[in-house]
């Protein structure tokens, strides 16, 4: 239990959201329906801190985390993600004058977007990931995408680092002041221009109430104000926010001549924030009631239904509002367009995973979409596929 801020180190306050029984890993290939099911589970009990404004969960236990299975979050089959990580990915070669340079990618994954990166023109990437091996670099990048397998620290930043890179991975770090200062000092270290940072965002979470968007593997949530103040405390000057995919993300861009402080929201957006931590087990309560409402009157006529999305959305979804007792069992499959994760299973429920061409063996009534900024291609997708009567719902 995490009984101080890792962010600011304040007394820790009294939870305002608690869910219970998460299968920890949203990205885990589970290959049959009991190891599905016997998943490992975890409780997300969130804490404001009312200094520095990071919400984090008090009960996370990395030690329920094991990543020696197999895991996909690539999220580049989607042409709507991929067309956004290319877009990001030049505006920062450009402005940040990345073109030819080094980068260092701080969590880089499967290495996806250390090969935007390298497509955009940057000369060599550093990609460190503890679970990013030489591997799993492909052959025609080798020579120029370089894996370190390890956790973050400053002394792996060569001094001609240009930039470092460090998207969605703050939010799985337990020791935020720690890793912040580690991210400040190898920026430094490597004569950098700037650090380049994504996490989700907070404040889209707690104002629709979108629980499918907590994740256990996330144990801190940023708003673009208090990524601001977190990036400040630990030392980078003059950091620069701002919302992006359909406000879903915080992008953040941060110099290396600040100096470390001690990081505090500023009293009105702490109180507003304060207010929408407060209204969030309520707006959750009724997106659960609402779904399960829905999914019940399914289920009582029935019609069948498929999620799409096998992530990590889809996980939390389900098994908060299909698992235990209180299930409608409308849901019979998933579908999902990421090749990894078709003919597994998804954690907790062990629902199938199906590839969108497998919707032709028995055509659902409905598909509820996890994610609205995908409508678009799933839309033109089951039309492709000849089910253009099929119902598209995001949630």
């Amino acid at each position: 239990m995490l009984n101080r801020c890792p962010a600011c180190d304040a007394p820790a306050s009294d939870p305002f959201f608690s869910a219970t029984g998460l299968p920890v890993h949203g990205t885990a290939v589970l290959p049959d329906p009991v190891s599905a099911r016997s998943v490992a589970t975890g409780d997300q009990v969130l804490v404001l801190c009312e200094r520095c404004g990071l919400v984090f969960n008090r009960d996370f236990d990395p030690g329920l985390l094991d990543y020696t299975g197999d895991h996909e979050e690539s999220q580049h089959h989607s042409p709507r993600f991929a067309a956004y990580a290319a877009e990001v990915t030049a505006d920062w070669v450009a402005r940040f004058g990345l073109a030819g340079r080094h980068v260092v990618e701080v969590g880089c994954g499967s290495g996806d977007f250390a090969a935007e990166l390298l497509g955009a023109g940057v000369g060599r990437v550093t990609g460190i990931d503890p679970h990013f091996v030489p591997q799993r670099v492909r052959p025609e990048l080798a020579d120029r995408l370089t894996a370190v397998p390890a956790e973050f620290a400053r002394d792996q930043v060569e001094p001609d680092a240009a930039a470092l890179v460090c998207r969605h991975t703050l939010e799985h770090i337990p020791d935020l002041a720690v890793f912040g200062a580690e991210l400040y000092a190898g920026l430094r270290r490597g004569g950098g221009r700037a650090l380049l940072a994504e996490v989700p965002d907070l404040g889209r979470i707690l104002d629709e109430g979108a629980f499918w968007d907590l994740q256990y593997e996330h144990c801190s949530y940023f708003t673009p104000a208090t990524m601001r103040t977190f990036l400040t405390g630990v030392g980078f000057s003059d950091p620069q926010v701002r919302l992006t995919y359909a406000d879903q993300y915080v992008v953040a861009e941060a110099g290396p001549d600040g100096t470390p402080g001690a990081p505090e929201l500023e009293p009105h957006l702490r109180e507003a924030l304060r207010s929408a931590c407060r209204d969030f087990a309520t707006r959750v309560s009724d997106q659960v009631g609402r779904w399960r409402e829905w999914l019940g009157g399914r289920a009582a006529t029935g019609d069948e239904v498929v999620v799409w999305g096998g992530g990590a959305k889809g996980l939390t979804f389900l098994n908060v509002v299909e698992g235990g007792a209180e299930g409608t069992g409308a849901v019979g499959a998933v579908v999902d367009i990421n090749p990894g994760l078709q003919g597994r299973f998804m954690g907790g429920l062990g629902l199938p995973i199906r590839a969108p061409k497998d919707l032709l063996d028995s055509p659902p009534r409905s598909v509820l979409l996890m994610n609205p900024v995908y409508t678009g291609e799933v839309r033109a997708t089951l039309d492709e596929l000849g089910l253009g009567s099929t119902e598209l719902l995001a949630v």
